[in-house]
């Protein structure tokens, strides 16, 4: 994941305890395992593995020297890649691959790739490839429309494709945008707020054309047909 944050490294191996988290991370830290970066007294610290950690474990990932200039987008997507690592038991499901969009620039060639690619198995043994689109305060519907454009050229649009966003208002939007095209419906949105608070076996999840609401093992079972998805056109997007 490169960076996370205090609370996000809590969520994943000490049940939400800040404190237990805080903890071992001090220990780590001291035995030259990890990295800290304090960006201020009001944000929370931002975690990477160290070299000496990559040497231990026989990995020659990159190791980040400084803060990420698209910080905030890349917690963003480790935001939902834990929410998805720690929802989908519930749902008879396994997250069993994840690609970030710093490891799928080195294999694909499009210029336009997703926030992430990933794999899902569920308990009868299928298994469902979805591209991940997060929104980080964008606020643009043609950038959003222009982007899809993209994913079409490079074949994204063959999975199913979840967006995520912050702003419900501004997520409503983009999904009106898509509606007014002649792109068949393939996108998924839903929210931050929604994905954390809801949880993977809520319905949180619209698509552009109806206002029905899915869950995730819903989406994985819908059929996914190729009709209308050359016809998209940006003369339908209202900024």
């Amino acid at each position: 994941m490169r960076f996370l944050t205090t609370s996000q490294i809590a969520a994943i191996g000490f049940e939400g305890s800040p404190w237990a988290a805080l903890k071992r991370l001090r220990k780590l830290l001291d035995a030259g395992f990890i990295r800290v970066w304090m960006t201020s007294l009001n944000e929370e610290n931002i975690y990477a593995v160290s070299r000496q950690a990559l040497n231990l474990l026989d990995s020659n990932a990159a190791i980040p020297r400084t803060l990420d200039g698209n910080l905030d987008h890349l917690l963003a997507i480790n935001r939902v890649r834990i929410a998805f690592a720690l929802d989908l038991a519930r749902l008879d499901g396994e997250l069993v691959r994840w690609r970030s969009d710093w490891e799928l620039r080195t294999e694909l060639r499009s210029r336009v790739i997703p926030d992430a690619l990933f794999d899902v198995r569920w308990a009868d043994g299928s298994l469902t490839t979805f591209a991940l689109e997060v929104d980080h305060h964008s606020r643009s519907t043609r950038g959003f429309l222009k982007k899809l454009l993209g994913y079409m050229a490079s074949g994204t649009l063959n999975h199913v494709v979840l967006f995520v966003g912050h702003d419900p208002q501004w997520v409503e939007r983009y999904r009106q945008a898509l509606a007014r095209t002649r792109l068949a419906p393939q996108v998924w949105f839903t929210t931050f707020a929604m994905l954390e608070s809801e949880g993977l076996t809520a319905r949180i999840f619209t698509t552009a054309g109806n206002d029905e609401h899915y869950s995730l093992r819903d989406l994985s079972r819908l059929p996914y047909g190729k009709e209308g998805r050359s016809a998209i056109s940006l003369d339908a997007t209202v900024s």
